[in-house]
């Protein structure tokens, strides 16, 4: 759990022993206190979890992944549906849908790393497909 969600349920944890209209001996505070965190982590895991299954399932179809503006870039959107789908989905999210790297890896669920080594490898590929074709990286700028 990272450290800013932890911060939030020890304090969801306290709010709710202050409002909370209980009269506990010391002894039993400190088990009602464990068992109302545990549910908050539990509640926390399956929002993460849900929020991951919504993205996953409505933001990326196939079909609506990559939707681009340019006619005239016609020869790199070929290309790039030429891709790997891992190198395509990162490549689409990084140049047209704006995310940073820290999105992509928070969205995808992989290491940032991983993210920056797939862009990589996505635009050496991409090249490498415009080239075969007769196109330059100078002609999409």
């Amino acid at each position: 759990m990272p450290n800013e969600q932890a911060k939030d349920v020890v304090q969801d944890v306290l709010i709710s022993l202050m409002e909370s209209n209980l009269v506990l001996d010391l002894s039993k505070i400190r088990s009602w206190m464990y068992r109302v965190a545990t549910r908050r982590y539990i509640d926390c895991y399956r929002r993460d979890q849900q929020y991951q299954t919504i993205l996953q399932r409505d933001f990326f179809k196939e079909e609506r992944v990559i939707e681009f503006d340019y006619p005239d870039f016609e020869p790199l959107y070929q290309a790039i549906q030429l891709l790997k789908h891992k190198e395509r989905m990162v490549i689409d999210l990084y140049y047209f849908q704006e995310f940073t790297v820290k999105e992509i890896s928070t969205i995808l669920q992989l290491s940032q790393s991983n993210i920056k080594i797939t862009l990589m490898r996505g635009r050496r590929h991409l090249k490498h497909l415009l080239e075969k074709e007769g196109y330059h990286y100078e002609d999409f700028i």
